[in-house]
């Protein structure tokens, strides 16, 4: 995996484009409930790139990575971003996309009792978040999604 990827901060209002950044393999954070002043020191920190909504946090004086998104809708929002962004099949879906951690493979022995009959016996890989748990597999929801990210980025 390539560890040299852009990295980003979110605002709480951007969690949608988060979600969207993290099937795409980006590290893409959502700190609720801390101060912009705490945003902006990790931004500076671990070298993020801050999105977001507003202007005035986009007018600030530190010197910190940042970029207003302007518009509503996520697939906008990528177009937005599109110069610090790519489509790479092998980072996808690498991270979890509720909590942002890296997801690991997992072997279907471990979660046969808790995985529906029919993905186990259709899909033979599976990767787990360890710290939320969530289980992923590469089914409908991925091939959509993975559909929309081509179509948006390399068009």
């Amino acid at each position: 995996m390539a560890e040299n990827k852009k990295k980003f901060l979110l605002d709480e209002n951007l969690g949608k484009l988060a979600k969207w950044l993290r099937m795409l393999g980006y590290d893409a954070a959502v700190y609720k409930s801390i101060s912009i002043e705490k945003k902006i020191s990790l931004c500076k920190k671990e070298r993020r790139v801050f999105l977001t909504r507003s202007k005035k946090i986009v007018r600030r004086k530190e010197k910190f990575s940042r970029i207003l998104i302007k518009t509503e809708k996520y697939d906008e929002q990528l177009r937005e971003i599109i110069h610090l962004i790519e489509f790479d099949n092998e980072m996808l879906s690498s991270r979890c996309l509720e909590c942002n951690y890296k997801l690991q493979e997992l072997q279907v022995e471990k979660i046969k009792d808790i995985i529906p009959e029919n993905v186990k016996h259709n899909f033979s890989n599976f990767k787990i978040c360890r710290k939320c748990g969530k289980i992923f597999w590469k089914g409908s929801h991925y091939t959509a999604m993975k559909s929309k990210l081509k179509n948006l980025l390399t068009t």
